[in-house]
């Protein structure tokens, strides 16, 4: 006799457009990682060129819908985001936020006409979030929705609409207790819990270091490695005014900036400005694929994480999880007091931390670390096993099962 799973509506503005797609992994491995003996997982995505329509990725449902024809202008999932898309390419973005948000909606609630769900699961509270809670009232369905940093923290001319979904959704987890406090000041009554994104600490692993991969950047190079999109609260423009001040240390060090994004050429410009030479002492790879990343992370010297706050939006890092996957893979951690990172940073054992923008600051700790050997083998030792305890992605996946029990019991 088999057991009835219990079923699940998933709602995301962002997801793999195809299974090796580098694009919002985090989002699929919380599901991925779940009992799918016990879990059957269905989950709602924008299409985007070239992805199909439906398909199945670790076992996890995959239905997407399209938001725009023809199908191949559909610009807000080509990787950089939603939010920054729209504002990118502002008459068809604007055009495609309204057309997304509606396409959505539909898509949502002929699925739920069709199939009894048990609960549905909201990832961002804006838009899945107001869907997901407008559904609710339709279906009678318990919803979870899940706040990941820009969702909270941006957008804050629509922070009535939030009140309202924080006020009727059943719960609603945070990544961190940055995001934890800005929902809180929203709506001081939600039910509001913790639940820390985590990182595959399979695939990330400190045995997949690749010196041949070292020597195309000298004979003993010192690798220095930011990773993320390429926008402003990411915080980049600080890490490389702090380079040119490592080089006069260590001339053999290397910075190497992995991702896309709308501050790409600003901060190239920067770094000609600062006499750094392309290719030579800082480069811009673009994005790697998906299953190069661990080997990149084990084969790096030291990963930095310089996220900032803008003021104007209060944009900064919802969790930070490029500093679980550095130190899954072994490589020390410098990153800035903002946002979420002091979550898993301790500032002292498994990792270092800096105060914002200060990148004087920023470059004692990176001349410090390759000063320092015995410090250096500490902040990996000590970051490895601090994620491998606390923050694999099966841990993460168990408190959302936990959370569904709560809710269906």
């Amino acid at each position: 006799m088999s057991i009835r799973k219990t079923k699940v509506l998933v709602l995301t503005s962002s997801f793999p457009r195809y299974k090796s797609d580098w694009w919002q992994q985090a989002v699929l491995s919380i599901y991925s990682n779940m009992d799918l003996n016990k879990y059957d997982i269905t989950v709602i995505a924008p299409g985007a060129p070239g992805a199909k329509r439906s398909e199945k990725i670790e076992g996890v449902n995959v239905k997407r819908f399209s938001y725009f024809y023809p199908t191949s202008l559909q610009i807000l999932t080509t990787g950089e985001g939603v939010l920054y898309t729209s504002r990118k390419r502002r008459i068809l973005g604007r055009i495609q936020v309204v057309t997304f948000v509606l396409s959505e909606f539909f898509s949502v609630l002929s699925t739920l006409a069709k199939t009894n769900f048990d609960i549905i699961h909201a990832n961002w509270i804006l838009p899945q979030g107001a869907v997901a809670v407008i559904a609710k009232f339709i279906f009678r369905k318990p919803v979870i929705v899940t706040v990941h940093g820009t969702d909270i923290f941006a957008l804050n001319k629509f922070n009535f609409i939030k009140y309202f979904i924080l006020k009727y959704c059943d719960l609603c987890t945070t990544n961190s207790s940055a995001t934890c406090e800005a929902a809180y000041r929203i709506n001081q009554k939600a039910n509001l819990k913790i639940v820390h994104m985590g990182t595959d600490i399979k695939l990330f692993d400190p045995s997949k270091k690749d010196n041949e991969w070292r020597k195309q950047f000298g004979d003993n190079p010192k690798i220095i490695l930011g990773v993320g999109r390429l926008i402003k609260w990411k915080g980049f423009e600080y890490l490389i005014k702090a380079f040119p001040l490592v080089l006069v240390k260590f001339p053999e060090a290397r910075l190497i900036i992995v991702g896309k994004g709308p501050e790409e050429e600003n901060l190239k410009k920067l770094s000609t400005k600062l006499n750094l030479e392309k290719d030579k002492n800082i480069f811009f790879p673009g994005h790697f694929e998906r299953d190069r990343f661990p080997y990149v992370y084990a084969s790096s010297d030291l990963v930095v994480c310089p996220s900032i706050t803008i003021a104007a939006t209060g944009e900064k890092e919802g969790q930070g999880n490029v500093a679980l996957e550095a130190r899954a893979s072994g490589t020390p951690v410098i990153a800035s007091r903002s946002g979420g990172l002091i979550d898993t940073i301790d500032g002292n054992t498994n990792g270092l931390l800096f105060e914002e923008r200060d990148y004087n600051k920023l470059a004692e700790k990176i001349i410090g670390i390759f000063s320092d050997e015995k410090l250096r083998k500490k902040l990996s030792k000590n970051g490895l096993k601090h994620v491998r305890e606390n923050f694999s992605w099966r841990k993460t996946s168990q408190k959302f099962e936990e959370l569904y029990e709560t809710l269906i019991s």
